[in-house]
């Protein structure tokens, strides 16, 4: 392999050095004056104004992204904010990585360990406050990373712009949740940055210090494994652009003391009684890992997620890198540091595409921008050092990836990018929602497409910064419009799921010890979020075929034809509060209630239950506010000789029929803007061993207030 040596000439007619290299042929190439800045190394008094520049940057985008968070409402992302901070609080209090009282695979180590101690020291309230301003700092430290890696490769200036591109992404807003994408990407761009150093110099240390920092990349979360196999990748695609194979030995080494360690931490793990198992290794992410996406929509969600790399950087990053690319892979540019940036780039992003396709294609259905949120620096470094390199235009590679690009924005589905319910991961495109119809969505997309590709295609290179200026100009507006956006979804989750009225009431109400009933007729994210503001639920149990996402494993509770509370092996409920949707009435005293208000789900009570604790009654087929159409059912349990008190409010003045047990037993008149108070007897076979049922059925629309069984 020949080692390129700068050298430098001294013109004596000017009196100014020209680097040159020495070239493959033996003739010295002259090199622009764009490399030669590149080259140079900083001057040492440059440093310090640069060096203030770049934590100027991080401060300041620290302060601004948690100002901008204080419009947020947090917990928005359900489960994993809760997820999160749950296990922080868990970590700090008592060191193990535990939701509260409940069982829970892995999840992350150093999320729950960066926000967990705000969280426990605190009220939730106050911690989240404090978990915020540490997530932004955290997520504003990619500068850092971004600036180093750039300047190797660039200018100071370029590489500090490269840094203030990346802090410009709307990808930064998580900063304001309990999330791990604060971590994942600072931590992940590090470790990029030393799989570059060690493609560059390869050596055991430096593979070493990568997979340290992979290491920690995965503590943060596990989807970033995928760094091992872009790391054989890069390193394929780094010995194919410098056309020397040689640069493979070192892996064989490499891959040894890998297997080493494989097998020593199986031995390990075995030998202290653990297990090998996937839901051992994966933890949470064990159900990724037992299911195929269908070959169709995985390749489909593959393809759009490509599309997507170029909408986070607005398109002209990836066509710069492209130019980039064609330099290193043809060999006109024999830099090592930009070969490895290149390899390492391509490398990754491929395999992260691929990842995140698939994932998406079976557990998402839309695109999951957040995922890729790590590509967002190499975007940034990439535009900046093809400026800096004096953007080369290379349109035989360019001009085709620009043609690829305006079609994939011409056919992409809009509903993968911009729907109100793609919003949580995919901020970058919300803005298009502002355009109302699909076909001005549509001309927009396309027309930036093609705007990117003229900038790099046919702006002068004098003129190429105008394309950075574009870039970080675009993405601050894209991030101001985001941050209006999350604000109001984030208010409407809270408001939808739990209403406006203080979330932690039943830990305000000084209540202990208590169980959360599930009864599948509130929203899931409502459970989640009861659950995280109020410490005091330690027991969640779902009710019958109730189906809860979280918290992770909730054991089943039959309601029994007496309405015994019988747990799975039989046995009653034994707990002293049980906090019970309004739907469910218990029998007991009612402790304190949260009113439906302005949610749209059902309220909550807290009862100091009889002991068996027991159900009343139970309706379904009611809005929160008690109107129904059509159909409403009511149980009620241990039925025993009385009546159903019924209040129906006449909406429409349609008449309702009863029903008991399917037989029809009386027709409910009440006209239109005014109340009535029915009684429907019990069948005469009700002798509080049995449930009777109950029906309301109308053609019209009826409102209902006060429903309660009266025994006789």
């Amino acid at each position: 392999m020949r080692v390129y040596r700068p050298r430098t000439t001294c013109d004596r007619a000017h009196g100014h050095g020209i680097r040159r290299y020495d070239t493959p042929t033996g003739e010295d190439r002259a090199v622009t004056g764009s490399e030669a800045a590149v080259l140079d190394p900083p001057r040492a008094r440059r440093m310090p104004s640069v060096a203030l520049a770049l934590v100027g940057l991080v401060v300041a985008s620290t302060l601004v992204r948690f100002a901008i968070a204080q419009a947020f409402t947090t917990p928005w992302i359900a489960p994993d904010e809760m997820v999160y901070g749950m296990l922080g609080e868990g970590l700090w209090s008592h060191g193990t990585l535990t939701l509260r009282t409940f069982d829970a695979p892995y999840y992350s180590l150093l999320t729950p360990t960066l926000i967990g101690a705000p969280l426990e020291l605190s009220d939730l309230a106050t911690g989240i406050q404090w978990a915020r301003l540490l997530q932004c700092l955290a997520m504003s430290l990619v500068a850092v990373p971004t600036f180093v890696w750039a300047r190797r490769l660039a200018t100071p200036g370029w590489a500090l712009a490269a840094a203030a591109i990346t802090l410009a992404a709307p990808a930064l807003h998580y900063a304001g949740f309990l999330m791990t994408e604060p971590l994942t990407l600072v931590v992940v761009t590090v470790a990029l940055l030393m799989l570059a150093r060690a493609l560059e110099e390869p050596t055991m240390w430096r593979y070493g210090v990568f997979l340290a920092w992979t290491t920690a990349a995965a503590a943060v979360r596990l989807q970033a494994l995928v760094l091992l196999p872009a790391f054989l990748v890069a390193a394929l695609l780094d010995a194919v652009a410098a056309r020397d194979r040689g640069r493979l030995r070192p892996l064989v080494g490499l891959g040894l003391a890998a297997g080493v360690v494989v097998v020593l931490v199986g031995v390990i793990v075995l030998a202290t009684g653990g297990e090998l198992s996937r839901r051992s290794i994966l933890g949470a992410y064990t159900p990724v890992g037992e299911s195929a996406p269908v070959a169709g929509e995985g390749l489909g969600e593959v393809v759009w997620h490509a599309f997507d790399v170029a909408v986070l950087g607005l398109g002209l990053p990836v066509l710069a890198f492209a130019a980039l690319a064609a330099r290193v892979f043809s060999g006109r540019d024999g830099d090592p540091r930009l070969r490895a940036f290149v390899s390492t780039s391509l490398g990754y992003a491929v395999l992260l595409v691929l990842q995140v396709g698939l994932f998406a294609s079976v557990y998402v259905g839309a695109v999951a921008e957040r995922y890729l949120l790590t590509l967002l620096p190499l975007l940034a470094v990439a535009l900046c050092t093809w400026i800096a390199r004096g953007a080369p235009s290379e349109r035989r590679v360019v001009i085709p990836a620009w043609g690829v690009l305006v079609a994939l924005a011409a056919v992409v589905p809009l509903d993968q990018l911009v729907e109100p319910t793609t919003l949580v991961n995919t901020l970058t495109p919300a803005p298009l929602a502002a355009l109302g119809s699909d076909a001005a969505q549509r001309v927009a997309l396309v027309a930036a497409a093609v705007a990117a590709g003229a900038l790099v295609v046919f702006l002068p290179r004098r003129l190429a910064w105008i394309g950075a200026v574009v870039v970080g100009v675009g993405l601050a507006l894209v991030s101001a419009d985001t941050a209006r956006r999350i604000d109001d979804a984030s208010a409407h989750e809270q408001r939808a799921g739990i209403g406006s009225a203080p979330p932690a009431w039943l830990d305000d109400a000084g209540l202990d010890r208590a169980t959360l009933l599930v009864t599948g007729d509130r929203i899931w994210t409502s459970v989640a979020r009861t659950v995280f503001w109020n410490r005091s639920v330690d027991d969640v149990r779902r009710v019958d075929a109730a189906d809860v996402p979280f918290p992770p494993a909730v054991p089943s509770l039959e309601v029994a034809e007496d309405g015994i509370l019988r747990t799975a092996d039989g046995s009653p409920l034994d707990r002293p509060v049980v906090v019970a949707p309004d739907t469910m009435t218990l029998a007991g005293e009612p402790i304190v209630e949260r009113p439906a208000g302005d949610s749209d789900v059902p309220g909550l009570t807290a009862w100091r239950v009889e002991q068996p604790a027991r159900a009343v009654l139970q309706r379904a087929g009611f809005l929160p506010n008690g109107d129904f159409t059509q159909r409403a059912v009511i149980t009620v349990y241990g039925c025993r000789p009385g009546t159903l008190d019924v209040t129906i409010l006449g909406k429409t003045g349609d008449p309702v029929r009863a029903f008991v047990d399917g037989i029809q037993v009386a027709t409910l008149e009440t006209p239109a803007g005014e109340s009535a108070i029915h009684r429907i007897p019990a069948p005469p076979y009700a002798d509080g061993t049995h449930a009777c049922g109950f029906e309301l059925q109308t053609d019209g629309y009826a409102g209902s207030t006060t429903i309660v069984f009266t025994p006789r």
